[in-house]
């Protein structure tokens, strides 16, 4: 039964993730700030820096 739970949950993680990446692109695309090269350089930047913060968390945890 926890396997099951913990699959469900996995699941809703996931669909809930595509709403909310769905809904921050779209408050994003609204600013006209966020058109311009030095932004959208400064969000693949921030974008990089959390996933690679992100992956070595998961590693170490994985490793213990």
């Amino acid at each position: 039964m926890k396997k099951t739970r913990a699959l469900v949950a996995e699941l809703a993680l996931v669909v809930s993730g595509v709403f909310v990446f769905r809904g921050l692109w779209m408050l994003l695309d609204l600013l006209d700030f966020m058109h311009k090269p030095a932004a959208l350089g400064s969000s693949l930047l921030a974008g990089i820096v959390v996933t690679v913060w992100a992956l070595q968390c998961l590693m170490k945890q994985d490793g213990k």
